[in-house]
């Protein structure tokens, strides 16, 4: 028999549901369900005993025209359903599986109230009804007069009454973890309801990042990227029904999927991993995007009706460009980082139509994500502007950033509901580690990849010295990015400089009795030199443009670096003791080496792939490995050129033979790798190579009652 449509509250076992709120509670306790799996309930509970059909489910969860792939999503529905009710397909409780027809629910119901004994006050009919107005008018009446005259006799007896109230009636902020698998946990991004998390799950070593979500209070995740490749940055659409993400291997690009999985779509080829987010209205996706690999990343939107793209922010060109966008809870503003120079990041904030950029912060510092309050008057942040990555929180309007007092001294990437009364972050462990492998006389590994040293910060930018006996690398073990200086084995580390800005890409000079860096003492990075064994750095550049990445020429008298002062990056190179810079490339050149007979300059290139070989001083380039890399991953060597190949499903350290032209592979990589930073180097004897991998265990924190 079916259930009256007038019935508003059902009972079965210990479970309540009231149909018209869309409320479930269990033994008065309320439990989250809503979305399809509730509505699938309501269907069944509307027809108790008899068969629901798939069909019936279709036509009115799924309509004809909607994009879904309808058994996955309601296979997934069910088991959610299921999971919140306790009972599992093998051995039903209230929902009997009928294969390939549908779902019957199996127990008797109870409808409104317990007592259904019919007499004129019975729940239900106009005696009872009016009596209960009555008693709810007089009951109001003298709870209120009650309340009046408590808080006028406390007001002004003690005068506590409103401090008091206040703080009872806000409840206390709560940090609880979210998830506590192994692996790395990041990008968590909450549903429009705030009852769910989606976030990216990387738990097997980093080549497949899946997107996954839960619900709050829950402990099975639900797996909704299916595709190989690895997913980031998810964004749920205002509805609820869909996620965006990103994929930057495997089938790459921005995709939507049904919340409950099913087949992606894709909309767009931009694939760069630096931020995603849906607009409130639900029309508009915005993300990182560029029109050329030589102009610095800005801000687009791509509209969900045309599917076209609109670029939204202008970075100066001398700037790494736009990062991490936020929509604000208008749908008209938007949030973003923008990247002077490695390391050189603050928030801004802008119009989607027809305004400027507005600079919120003045730190310098790196800034690992942004988010809207609720009521959209202020936005967190996770910046390292005190000395470690925290949270803080500014006003729209501008001002000081103040610490908030939840989140560690590793919070990173944070998020809050779009009510506001949530927060979720990641911290742990997310950094990278020099990593050391031994080579044969036939160039072979002698024994598997083992650590060269391991610490709980950054380690980057190994090199060797000319005589094989130490290294120079980078180190945020003094809290800041500073050069460092140990033995080839990795033992006594000393620090070097003492800058307190983000400083390394470190390179010694021929004879072994200097060191070149970049750093950044000011919006921009600069080139400096410094002894080897210490004292005060000497700075060779100037200007309102970036040079970094710094190396030496084989005689000792000239120091190369890329510099983008012309737009593109460009090659120059100056004297170690200091003058106007020259320029040596003319169509882009990043990270270069002078071969060792000093004949010719070995480069990468950001517009171009592959590694490229100029004879000097100024003949014609001709790309020498044809194979797209980072351009932190490779070092010279005097018979080819070693590099980490990514195109593998699972990344190798390879060979480039300068005799016969051919790579081949030495070693897999057996964890995930950094990008854009110096990552690799071989001795000068060809026996050892250093290369960074990134320790990833994270996970997500949830702060209840955020305030």
């Amino acid at each position: 028999m079916r259930l009256s449509t007038a019935a508003r509250v059902v009972r079965f076992g210990s479970f309540e549901v009231d149909l018209r709120s869309g409320e479930l509670r269990r033994n008065g306790l309320a439990v989250r369900l809503q979305g399809q799996p509730f509505q699938i309930l309501s269907m069944l509970l509307e027809s108790p005993g008899e068969l629901v059909t798939r069909e019936e489910i279709r036509s009115r969860l799924w309509p004809a025209d909607t994009f879904v792939d309808f058994e996955h999503s309601l296979n997934a529905a069910i088991k959610r359903l299921r999971d919140t009710l306790g009972e599992t397909a093998e051995n039903p409780v209230f929902i009997e599986t009928l294969p390939r027809r549908g779902y019957r629910f199996l127990v008797p119901i109870q409808n409104g109230s317990i007592n259904h004994s019919v007499t004129a006050d019975a729940p239900g009919s106009r005696a009872f009804a009016q009596k209960r107005q009555r008693q709810k008018y007089g009951l109001t009446f003298l709870a209120v007069f009650a309340v009046l005259i408590t808080g006028y006799i406390a007001q002004q007896r003690w005068r506590i009454l409103p401090f008091r109230t206040s703080h009872a009636l806000t409840p206390p902020m709560r940090v609880v973890p979210f998830t506590t698998s192994p692996g790395a946990e990041i990008d968590a991004a909450f549903s429009p309801d705030g009852n769910q998390i989606a976030y990216v799950w990387t738990h097997d070593i980093g080549w497949n990042a899946g997107l996954y979500v839960k619900f709050i209070g829950g402990e099975q995740p639900l797996r909704i990227s299916q595709e190989p490749g690895s997913v980031c940055h998810p964004a749920w659409s205002p509805d609820g029904r869909y996620l965006a993400f990103q994929r930057s291997s495997g089938s790459q690009g921005t995709f939507i999927v049904p919340a409950l999985t099913g087949p992606e779509r894709r909309l767009s080829n931009q694939s760069a991993c630096l931020g995603l987010t849906w607009s409130r209205d639900g029309k508009f996706l915005a993300f990182p995007a560029k029109d050329s690999a030589a102009e610095p990343w800005h801000i687009s939107v791509l509209s969900l009706d045309t599917l076209k793209e609109r670029r939204v922010t202008s970075p100066p060109s001398n700037s790494i460009g736009d990062h991490h966008p936020s929509f604000g809870p208008d749908s008209e503003m938007l949030a973003f980082t923008r990247l002077s120079s490695p390391g050189v990041t603050d928030l801004y904030i802008q119009p989607i139509d027809d305004g400027e950029a507005r600079r919120l912060t003045f730190d310098k510092t790196p800034v690992w994500g942004s988010t809207w309050a609720g009521d959209g008057k202020s936005l967190v942040i996770a910046s390292h502007r005190g000395g470690d990555v925290g949270l803080w929180r500014i006003p729209v309007s501008g001002g000081t950033p103040e610490r908030l007092s939840v989140g560690s001294s590793s919070a990173f990437f944070p998020v809050i509901s779009p009510r506001g009364d949530k927060l979720a972050y990641t911290t742990g462990a997310l950094h990278t580690n020099i990593w050391r492998l031994q080579l044969d006389t036939s160039g072979r590994p002698s024994g598997p990849v083992k650590p060269l040293m391991q610490s709980s910060v950054s380690d980057e930018g190994p090199q060797f010295s000319p005589d094989g006996s130490k290294i120079v690398f980078d180190s945020q073990r003094s809290g800041s990015s500073e050069v460092w200086v140990a033995g080839a084995d990795g033992s006594d580390p000393i620090q070097l400089t003492s800058l307190n800005v983000l400083s390394g890409t470190a390179r010694w000079s021929p004879d072994g009795k200097f060191i070149a860096f970049d750093s950044r003492p000011g919006e921009h990075s600069q080139i400096f030199v410094i002894s080897s064994v210490g004292g005060a750095p000497r700075q060779l550049t100037n200007g309102d443009f970036d040079a970094s990445v710094p190396s030496w020429s084989r005689d000792g008298r000239w120091i190369y670096f890329t510099t983008n002062r012309l737009g593109i990056w460009q090659l120059f190179k100056v004297p170690v003791q200091g003058g106007e810079p020259i320029q040596v490339t003319k169509k882009g050149g990043f990270a270069a080496f002078e071969s060792h007979d000093g004949s010719a300059l070995y480069y990468w290139k950001d517009n171009d792939y592959g590694i490229w070989k100029m004879p000097l001083p100024d003949g014609d380039e001709a790309r020498i490995v044809p194979v797209g890399l980072d351009w932190g991953r490779w070092a010279l060597s005097e018979n080819g050129i070693y590099f980490i190949d990514t195109r593998p499903s699972k990344p190798a350290i390879s060979f480039f033979n300068f005799a016969d032209q051919r790579i081949s592979k030495i070693a897999t990589v057996e964890k995930p790798l950094f990008f854009e930073v110096p990552a690799f180097d071989v001795s000068p004897d060809g026996r050892t190579i250093l290369f960074l991998q990134v320790e990833t265990e994270t996970d997500i924190m949830l702060v209840e009652n955020f305030q």
